[in-house]
């Protein structure tokens, strides 16, 4: 089962980055895909396509996607995968470590393995801002506005340390795997 991450955050995109987090794991998710079938697996997405071994995989995704209706949801919805499964999420996981932790818990209680793979734009890796700048959540609309935003940086770098360590300390409890993706890097 591959998840991709469809929710209002992932629309972001900085100057630095090549594509939008959405653009990048969505072309991540559709490769994956793509190889899987290719090696004889059977590929699906939670909620909107079935695990299925079709050649044409990419356009089943891309179909079912474009004509989905339902709230985009940070976290995939819930689900219980097969033991013998492999999930693979992909999303900002900018979510509290909580429903992580829960995601993760409803995802492997079955005996499925997995990993995340956090898409990232390259600002949210580094926090090059600096100045006044207001910060709007895309998914809750709540704003804070920053006096001085460089003041903010290594606060931020470290919370930043902190939550992906979260993530790895939750994923290796369970046997899965964690990794990064910046959109300033090739796919």
């Amino acid at each position: 089962m591959v998840w991709p991450d469809r929710s209002p955050s992932m629309a972001f995109a900085s100057k630095e980055a090549r594509d939008s987090k959405l653009e990048r794991t969505l072309i991540v998710a559709f490769a994956l895909a793509e190889l899987l079938v290719e090696g004889g697996e059977r590929v699906g997405i939670p909620g909107l396509v079935n695990p299925t071994a079709s050649r044409s995989i990419i356009d089943k995704m891309a179909q079912a996607i474009l004509h989905d209706d339902t709230a985009r949801l940070s976290l995939p919805p819930s689900f219980v995968p097969s033991p013998l499964s492999e999930v693979v999420v992909l999303s900002d996981f900018w979510s509290p470590i909580s429903d992580i932790r829960n995601m993760l818990a409803g995802l492997s209680a079955s005996g499925a393995h997995g990993t995340l793979i956090q898409v990232v734009d390259p600002a949210e890796e580094t926090f090059p801002y600096s100045g006044r700048v207001e910060f709007v959540e895309p998914e809750g609309g709540n704003v804070i506005v920053a006096g001085r935003a460089e003041s903010w940086a290594s606060d931020y770098v470290a919370r930043l340390a902190f939550h992906r360590e979260q993530i790895r300390i939750e994923t290796g409890k369970l046997g899965w795997l964690f990794s990064t993706h910046t959109t300033s890097r090739s796919a």
